[in-house]
This record gives C-alpha cells, sequence and structure tokens, in this order.
C-alpha cells in the first residue's frame, strides 16, 4: 500500500510542508509465520529533512507500538489532530 502525500503541514519545522510530495510505502507480506510489514518514506532523508529524527521516532512508535495495539485491542494511539 501506498500513500502518496499530496498536502503536508508539519508545525514543529520551519519548512511546514516537507512531508509534499512523498510516499509512505507500506509493503505488507505473509506466510504461514504470520504478517510482515516493511515501512519506507520514500523522499524523506536525513541528509535533507528537517524533521527527519522526530519524524523517525514518530513512525518507530506508530509502526510498533500503536499499530499493533489497534489490530490487538481495536484502539491504536492516534495523534491528536491540531488545526493550522
Amino acid at each position: 500500500m501506498v500513500w502518496h502525500v499530496v498536502d503536508s503541514y508539519l508545525a514543529f519545522i520551519d519548512e511546514h510542508d516537507e512531508w509534499t510530495d512523498t510516499r509512505a510505502v507500506f509493503d505488507i507480506t505473509g506466510d504461514v509465520h504470520g504478517t510482515t510489514l516493511h515501512f519506507t518514506h520514500e523522499g524523506l532523508t536525513a541528509a535533507e529533512s528537517a524533521c527527519f529524527e522526530s519524524c523517525s521516532r514518530g513512525w518507530t512508535f506508530y509502526i510498533t507500538q500503536s499499530l499493533p495495539q489497534l489490530i490487538t485491542t481495536g484502539t491504536g494511539q492516534p495523534i491528536t489532530r491540531y488545526d493550522r
């Protein structure tokens, strides 16, 4: 599954639209042992991204904690919406 980011707003960095025109790629495969998820945020690189460190920590939290919690309990830990 691929999310093409057509609009973004990151309040915590100067270039608020840094995610615009990037792609969040969820490569999901399954076999007899279970399901594997490989995640890549294409276009978000350490050398060019002001949010790379905090965004990396955020994706890690959502992929390793919130998503499994959502799958097993029906309730994850989504970010609260904020207005621009």
